[in-house]
């Protein structure tokens, strides 16, 4: 009795006290990996943030004076409201016209199947693939929209899309709207296939038609999927850089400069890493507050429902 007592306890010690030592020790690696790839480049992100640092050198405690500088940079400042119309744009050209399109193919339907394996095929390029293509498409001389225009007779509204602080940016809106509505529409697709057809039957039966059944059935079913692909948008758009860089660059006049395309240049270009750093921890902070309250939003929604 002695001898099991001992051996359960583990040398006399306290009951359980084992079991939490050998937990621990599988915690270990976790917590280890988790301080150094995340904790540890934090902490020092923070550190460098607060430094005069050009990447080389040693950096310089300046303290607080990026910060100050960031929130009078009129081009930092406005890359966040062409970030806001842009996160607006892909609202719409992705995200609504996603939802459109699965309602529309959402079919048995010989050919329909292709159809939606034709508008998901965007989604394969990479980003910068698919700005590369699209600048010989509003290319001013050779691209394919001019061209369009001159041969139905409007030439003359024929223009540099890209090179126009008015055009720019819609440009860059329309581009991602092509590339990234295939992959809502695929999600929304999923979450209509476990909507009942019995519930448009019925609502059939009663005499509703295509536009009362979506209103009244699809939307407010697929709301918590609305929402979801929202966030998803949202934070996408804040993370843009590869369309944006390799379509205008920022330009022209940084018309079309985002928070990321302005903290590789500042960060990189102009050997400003402390500075760059700085925007970089401006930014995480938007966007970790922007999703808390949209997550705290779509909760109070789901809680109305129930």
């Amino acid at each position: 009795m002695a001898i099991a007592a001992q051996n359960n306890g583990l040398g006399g010690g306290r009951p359980g006290e084992g079991a939490g030592i050998a937990n621990l020790l599988f915690v270990i690696p976790a917590l280890t990996l988790y301080a150094l790839f995340v904790l540890w480049p934090l902490a020092s992100s923070l550190y460098y943030s607060l430094t005069d640092w050009d990447g080389i050198g040693a950096p310089r405690w300046v303290g607080l004076a990026n910060f100050t500088r960031a929130f009078a940079d009129d081009i930092h400042l406005a890359s966040y409201v062409h970030v806001t119309l842009y996160i607006l744009g892909t609202l719409v050209f992705e995200v609504s016209f996603g939802l459109v399109m699965a309602v529309m193919l959402n079919s048995d339907r010989p050919g329909f199947a292709l159809l939606r394996g034709l508008f998901f095929s965007p989604v394969v390029l990479s980003m910068s693939a698919a700005g590369v293509l699209w600048n010989f498409v509003f290319d001013y001389r050779t691209g394919l929209v001019n061209a369009m225009l001159k041969g139905i007779g409007l030439g003359d509204w024929a223009q540099p899309w890209l090179s126009q602080p008015a055009t720019a940016l819609i440009c860059v809106m329309l581009v991602s709207g092509w590339k990234f509505a295939g992959l809502y529409m695929i999600l929304f697709f999923a979450a209509l296939r476990r909507i009942p057809r019995s519930l448009y039957e019925a609502a059939t039966l009663e005499g509703a038609g295509p536009i009362r059944r979506f209103f009244s059935i699809t939307l407010p079913l697929l709301k918590q999927n609305v929402l979801i692909c929202g966030l998803l948008a949202v934070t996408g758009g804040f993370a843009g850089f590869d369309l944006f860089f390799t379509m205008t660059n920022g330009q022209p006049y940084n018309s079309t400069e985002v928070p990321v395309t302005w903290i590789v240049k500042m960060a990189f270009d102009s050997d400003q890493l402390g500075y760059g750093i700085a925007l970089t921890v401006i930014l995480t902070v938007v966007v970790s507050l922007i999703s808390l309250l949209y997550l705290r939003f779509a909760e109070r929604s789901h809680a109305v429902e129930y």
